[in-house]
């Protein structure tokens, strides 16, 4: 079965059945993204990866107000709903390139004692596996769906929270 097949969003579909508290619920990854992003860039001085970790988190809003309008209007703004499937590679991208360009900056062992130490791994390791459970939801399950998609936010919540309790551990 193509992706397209199981994700029905088209420039042509009115969603139906998102709601304002959805859109609102969506914003919490997005906050728990950004919160992450300034604690790293703090650790981390690199403006690539800051660029990265903005470029993320404008695609996010931009998706949240995608998403609060189809719920108040009933419109599809298609620009809104499909930038995010290249931002938001391109934004992660950076930030992972700022970890080899950059690497100057970073002390390896020190941030991998700090990453692994008990109990910020486990809240690091919640958080991956929520991320490999969101690849999964975008290849096999159709996000057009509300209660997909309240799936979906409830898993990327959880892991952005994660994400960010771990770093405030480490």
């Amino acid at each position: 079965m193509s992706r397209k097949a199981r994700n029905r969003m088209t420039r042509e579909t009115i969603p139906e059945g998102f709601s304002a508290p959805m859109a609102f619920v969506d914003l919490l990854p997005v906050v728990f993204f950004g919160l992450s992003a300034v604690k790293a860039g703090n650790l981390f001085h690199s403006g690539l990866f800051v660029a990265g970790a903005v470029v993320c988190l404008l695609s996010g809003v931009v998706k949240v107000g995608w998403k609060l309008i189809a719920a108040v209007s009933q419109r599809n703004i298609w620009p809104m709903f499909v930038q995010m499937r290249v931002l938001m590679p391109v934004g992660f991208l950076t930030m992972f390139a700022a970890l080899i360009v950059d690497r100057a900056g970073l002390n390896g062992e020190a941030m991998l004692a700090k990453l692994s130490g008990f109990p910020a791994c486990l809240f690091f390791l919640a958080g991956a596996l929520g991320m490999i459970l969101m690849l999964v939801f975008a290849f096999r399950m159709d996000s057009s769906d509300p209660k997909v998609n309240w799936m979906e936010q409830t898993v990327n919540s959880l892991a952005q929270i994660c994400f960010f309790i771990g770093l405030m551990l480490a």
